[in-house]
């Protein structure tokens, strides 16, 4: 008797657990671990792609793990769009899709496209100054 109620119990835990992994509501998928065990940091890759760093979204199940090497800050996108907004507001210019140093009125305004403008070709060097041979600046 003993053994059928042992049997029993470990039945009902084994369709409970398989139905909570069927769901993809086992804690351990719910929230990855910023840290394996031997402090090393890891990223998260979704099925669809995404790469996540540091906590995971609850619900968002990974299906790779891998190992970070090297140095890794994980700064949060509040904390990124709020520096874009702040450098962007401190500024009279703006991205309109210029990218040449013969479109830049001044030296000022072609630092600012590089530093936050997509696609600019004016630091051919690669140097952070832009427009080194423009004669006009």
């Amino acid at each position: 008797m003993n053994k059928i109620f042992i049997l029993a119990i470990v039945l009902v835990a084994g369709w409970y657990g398989n139905s909570l992994y069927q769901q993809n509501d086992l804690p351990f998928m719910q929230n990855s671990e910023t840290y394996s065990g031997s402090g090393e940091q890891l990223k998260c890759i979704t099925k669809d792609g995404r790469v996540l760093y540091g906590s995971v979204p609850q619900g968002t199940v990974c299906e790779r793990r891998e190992s970070v090497k090297g140095s890794l800050t994980i700064v949060s996108s509040e904390a990124v769009s709020a520096n874009q907004s702040s450098n962007q507001k401190n500024s009279s210019f703006k991205c309109d899709g210029r990218q040449h140093c013969s479109q830049m009125n001044s030296r000022d305004e072609a630092e600012y496209f590089v530093k936050n403008c997509p696609n600019t070709k004016m630091d051919g060097d690669h140097d952070g100054i832009p427009c080194e041979n423009d004669s006009r600046f």
